[in-house]
């Protein structure tokens, strides 16, 4: 059966209008123009597509993104029975260079952006399916990455404020609460930016550290944290403007935390409901997050791609790319899927403390990277190339994880590896 020929129209999403290009049988502008970024213009500029290409032809519309500005114009084409497919931003930013258009134009990029598609090129891909329930997943557990890097954020100026003030906080000799711990917020919670502790009890203190199971070392970390108060010598005006700084930082850092535990509950909940995520939950080393972030980044790849190309999609594979000005500094191939590599390394990360055959994986591989400039972080990769086969695994078939069997077939493997010629 012959396959049918398709027609590519690129659009590049805005928030307010698209600019499309609809390519002919040669690969040339056939068609261009402009739509409003909504529902019903979307479905009425796709109608009109189709019943301008010949009825044996199937329309194929090329995207940046599914997501953001082109959702709704993803969704109007799926319901249309469109195909849809993604290109790569980075991809089609070196295409632009390529063919000598250093600036971005709408109707290039869409141009180029179909080009890519009709082409072949590297960096352009069909767009994979995915459930509303991993679509979920997807928003809940990006969303919790955001969060977090808001909380690191908010304290790292946390911490730069406390440099200021009092340097003697941040030193490695410093035996008291830790610039950007609970004990710390507490304190400056009760004692906006250190107001009045110079004065206060040290049983005040101690509380307060007794709370955060300091124990025994509470008397101690109360006398360096009044002592460090009393050091403080600002003049008034800037003290004043630095109490509503920390306070306005801690205020920040609390929400931050009450989000990350409402979302946290939230990704565990729909991820022990989810088949897949059950099955991954019993490997070493996932948990909830990252399980969360496994189902609902990989497991749509996982459906229509081999191991081979999920794994390389994951970046797990030693696949890097270089240019002519960054010769020793290699990065990673387009289309990988930082949030799952750095999930699948999380894993690897935890599995090493939990299990025994993770372990011997680890150090194997510690001992033959020898000489890398990082053979940990290269030792890790490894094993997370090898634990995602298991993953790959679990998601495309009923098996379920089973660390005995790993056992066993890891000590066949060595039986035969020592076993003399015949």
């Amino acid at each position: 059966m012959e396959e049918k020929q398709k027609r590519v129209v690129g659009m590049d999403c805005a928030e307010e209008e698209h600019a499309w290009v609809l390519l002919s049988e040669e690969g040339e502008i056939e068609r261009r123009g402009s739509v409003g970024n909504g529902r019903g213009l979307l479905e009425e500029t796709f109608a009109e597509l189709l019943m301008v290409i010949p009825e044996e032809a199937e329309l194929v519309v090329v995207l940046e993104s599914r997501r953001s500005h082109g959702r709704v114009a993803a969704d109007v084409a799926k319901d249309l029975g469109i195909g849809v497919w993604q290109v790569n931003t980075v991809a089609l930013n070196h295409y632009r260079n390529l063919e000598g258009q250093p600036r971005k134009d709408d109707d290039w990029d869409a141009y180029l952006a179909a080009r890519m598609v009709y082409l072949r090129m590297k960096g352009s891909r069909v767009v994979t399916e995915i459930t509303d329930e991993e679509l979920a997943l997807s928003r809940l557990t990006r969303t919790y990455a955001q969060v977090k890097t808001d909380r690191t954020r908010h304290g790292l100026r946390l911490r730069s404020a406390l440099l200021e003030i009092a340097p003697v906080m941040l030193h490695r000799s410093w035996k008291g609460p830790k610039a950007n711990s609970k004990a710390m917020l507490y304190l400056l919670e009760r004692w906006p930016g250190f107001e009045g502790l110079e004065r206060a009890h040290l049983s005040s203190i101690e509380a307060i550290l007794r709370r955060c199971r300091y124990g025994n070392r509470a008397v101690e970390a109360a006398k360096n944290i009044r002592d460090a108060a009393k050091g403080i010598s600002i003049n008034r005006a800037e003290r004043a403007a630095v109490t509503l700084e920390l306070n306005v930082l801690v205020q920040q850092i609390k929400q931050c935390d009450v989000l990350l535990k409402e979302l946290f509950k939230e990704i565990e909940q729909r991820v022990e409901k989810h088949p897949i995520g059950q099955k991954l939950l019993e490997m070493d080393g996932i948990g909830p997050m990252i399980a969360g972030v496994l189902v609902s980044e990989l497991l749509p790849v996982a459906r229509t791609a081999t191991e081979a190309q999920s794994a390389t999609y994951s970046g797990v594979t030693p696949l890097s790319r270089k240019s002519g000005k960054t010769p020793d500094s290699p990065i990673l191939a387009r289309g990988v899927n930082n949030r799952v590599l750095h999930a699948l390394y999380q894993s690897s990360v935890a599995a090493i403390k939990c299990s025994a055959i993770d372990r011997a994986y680890y150090d194997k591989k510690v001992r033959g990277y020898a000489g890398h400039p990082a053979p940990n972080i290269a030792a890790f990769i490894a094993l997370s190339r090898q634990r995602h086969k298991v993953i790959f695994k679990l998601m495309t078939t009923n098996e379920r994880y089973n660390k005995e069997t790993l056992i066993k077939s890891h000590i066949e493997r060595r039986a035969q590896a020592h076993e003399p010629a015949a």
